[in-house]
Parts: structure tokens; sequence; C-alpha cells
């Protein structure tokens, strides 16, 4: 689990953003704050946290002075994560999970996995069923 944590915090700008914030001990709520809640949203925050929406040129240098780390470092990961997200698609449907229910990028892979479990063993027993009923 540590290995996906630290692959995901390479190429993904949400768990990227995200790690930034608890590194730095803020809720969602005083970031926003800091923001002065004109632009920048609870839910905003969260969908960026969830790569669903991306920050403005504007927002990414705010957060570079808010997290004193170098824009052009945001600007890089946001870049990587679009190119890795050309390729994976599958990514996407956890973070909506994840941003759906409410749970962090990990409890959605969770979910995820039990949900395709779940639904793998109910057709393999429907299926069985159905056979069962027509011989």
């Amino acid at each position: 689990m540590k290995k996906l944590k630290e692959e995901l915090l390479e190429n993904d700008f949400g768990a990227y953003l995200y790690d930034l914030r608890q590194k730095k001990g803020y809720s969602i709520e005083e970031l926003v704050e800091i923001f002065n809640k004109e632009t920048v949203t609870i839910k905003k925050v969260k969908k960026w946290e969830h790569d669903l929406d991306f920050p403005n040129i504007d927002e990414i240098y705010k957060l570079s002075e808010i997290y004193e780390i170098p824009s052009e470092e945001l600007l890089q990961v946001k870049t990587q994560t679009l190119q890795e997200g050309t390729r994976v698609i599958h990514k996407n449907i956890i973070r909506f999970i994840g941003y759906l229910f409410g749970l962090s990028m990990y409890g959605a892979v969770v979910f995820s996995y039990i949900f395709l479990w779940v639904g793998g063993i109910g057709s393999i027993l429907f299926f069985t069923a159905c056979i069962g009923g027509l011989v």
C-alpha cells in the first residue's frame, strides 16, 4: 500500500495537493479561508484533491505561496497528472467514487475492489442459477 501511495503522489496532482495540505496541518475550510472564499470554495478544493478539476494559474501561484514551494513544482505535477490521465481512465472512476462517497483515494480503491469482487461473485451465482434452472 505504501508503494501505491508513493506512485500516486508522483503522478497525481490531487493526492499531491492533499499531502501538502496535510503536512501544513490545514483543513479544507482553513485553506478556503486563506483564499478569502471569493473564488475558491470547499467544493472546489475537494475537486482539486480528487483530480476532478484543476486550479487555474492564479490559484496555483497562491497555492505555491501557501505551501511554500515553487509554482513550477505544482505545474510539473499537474502536467504529469494530465499526461497520466490520458492513459489511465480507471483512476478517474476511482476518484469519482472517492468524491461521491467522501472517501480518500485509497478508500475508493478498496471500495472498488470490494465492489468488483461482490459483483463478480454475484454474477457467477446468478448465471449458475440460470443454467441450473434450464437443465
